[in-house]
Formats: structure tokens, C-alpha cells, sequence
């Protein structure tokens, strides 16, 4: 299996064309999330701004991670807190869909979701291209991903604000929390949310471990990996 992913990343880094469209494709899709997110954003203080749009944030982190890579100097903890978030945030929002599939695939709600369900899906998967730097990363690098993940978290669950005289969160279902917020539903809804909570502080672990053992188990011969380690020691000379 990892043979046949590292295949398609060869290709994908060989061809100049491949690379610029997926990166045009997250560029599309930031900004295609910044204007799903745009009302929630309206309604939430600046300064929690970088808490709300999840997925869009970590397609533009992927474009940054990928223009640092074709001009040579990737971040290994930059690429650390991208890799996870694509993984992590592109399968969260495939479960958020399919768990309130009663509001997201009603009739009037079925042609978006089935095309989130679809881009979040390459999203998630999208986190192979950055494995090569990723095999040798320090322990430090993980850390602080780790942290950013955990920090990002408690902020989107547990730091509310006013809004309108009510309260509000930044996590991704803030809206449909606000707006129901008094409805018949409230009661169910409110579980539905609580249990997405402890599912998404659960995906912080997992997909860190997961990105940590992919990125491991990496071939060690990976002329982008070999590249890397070279101008790795060719800095520590230079200093």
C-alpha cells in the first residue's frame, strides 16, 4: 500500500501541472470555506477569528506548505500542523455530514453535502503529499502540533462569548447551535453536539498518532526525504 501511495506522490511532484492544480484547488476551496463560514465569522470576535473556518484554514496552510516545499525550504512544523489538520478536519466534517445527515442531506441541502462529503474526503487524503517531510521531523515539531490541535479545541468548546445577549462558540456547528438554540430539537441536538466534542478531542490522538506513524514508515530512499536531510546539513554547516 504505502508502494502505491508513494507512487502517486512521485507523480504528483513530478509534474509541475499536477501541483499547481491542487494547489488552484485549495485555493478554490479557502475560499469557497471562508464564504461558508462568512456569517459565523461576522457574528464571532476577530481576535477567535482563526478559531472558526477549520478546513478552510488548513487548505490554505496546505498552499503555503507546498509553495515552502517547491522553493526548497519546507517547515517541518508547519507541514506537522497542516498534514494533521487535513486528515483530521477533512474526516470530521465526513462524520459531521453523515451524523446529521437529517439536517445536511434533507432535499434542499443534498447536492452541497454530497459535494462536501466528496472534497472533504481528498482533503483528509491529501496529507500523503507531505509524509516525505515529515519521516525525520523532531519530537519538538509533533509537540507543538500537538498543542495547536489541543489549544484549537478547548477554544472551540469550552471559551464562549456574547453574542446578541447570548452565548456563542467558534467550533464548526456553532451556527446550528446558536440558531436552534430554544427549538424542540434543542435536547437532541445538544447531544449530537456534545458527543462530536468528545469525538474531536479523541481525532486530536488518533490522527496525530496516525500522521507520527505514516510519516515514520516512510521509505527511507525518497529522493524528496534525501533532498531534504541535505539541505538540512548544508544549514547546520552554514551556521
Amino acid at each position: 500500500m504505502i508502494n502505491i501511495v508513494r507512487s502517486i506522490v512521485d507523480a504528483i511532484y513530478r509534474d509541475r501541472r499536477l501541483l499547481a492544480a491542487i494547489i488552484v484547488i485549495n485555493i478554490a476551496g479557502s475560499l469557497f470555506g471562508a464564504y461558508y463560514y462568512w456569517e459565523q465569522l461576522m457574528m464571532t470576535p476577530v481576535y477567535l477569528w482563526i478559531f472558526v473556518p477549520d478546513c478552510p484554514l488548513y487548505t490554505l496552510f496546505m498552499i503555503f506548505a507546498l509553495l515552502l516545499i517547491i522553493m526548497g525550504k519546507p517547515s517541518d512544523t508547519f507541514n506537522a500542523i497542516t498534514s494533521v489538520g487535513l486528515s483530521m478536519y477533512g474526516t470530521w466534517t465526513v462524520l459531521v455530514l453523515l451524523y446529521f445527515s437529517e439536517i445536511y442531506f434533507r432535499p434542499a441541502n443534498s447536492l452541497l453535502s454530497s459535494a462536501m462529503l466528496i472534497s472533504h474526503i481528498g482533503m483528509a487524503l491529501e496529507c500523503v503529499l507531505l509524509l516525505p517531510y515529515l519521516k525525520n521531523v523532531k519530537t519538538v515539531s509533533w509537540v507543538v502540533a500537538g498543542a495547536w490541535f489541543l489549544v484549537q479545541t478547548i477554544v472551540d468548546y469550552f471559551l464562549w462569548f456574547i453574542r446578541d445577549g447570548d452565548l456563542m462558540r467558534t467550533h464548526p456547528l456553532a451556527i446550528m447551535e446558536y440558531y436552534t438554540r430554544g427549538h424542540y430539537v434543542i435536547d437532541k441536538l445538544a447531544v449530537k453536539l456534545d458527543t462530536m466534542m468528545y469525538v474531536t478531542f479523541a481525532m486530536v490522538v488518533v490522527f496525530l498518532a496516525l500522521n507520527y506513524i505514516l510519516a515514520k514508515t516512510w521509505p527511507a530512499n525518497d529522493p524528496r526525504l534525501l533532498k531534504t536531510e541535505a539541505i538540512a546539513v548544508k544549514n547546520e554547516s552554514g551556521n
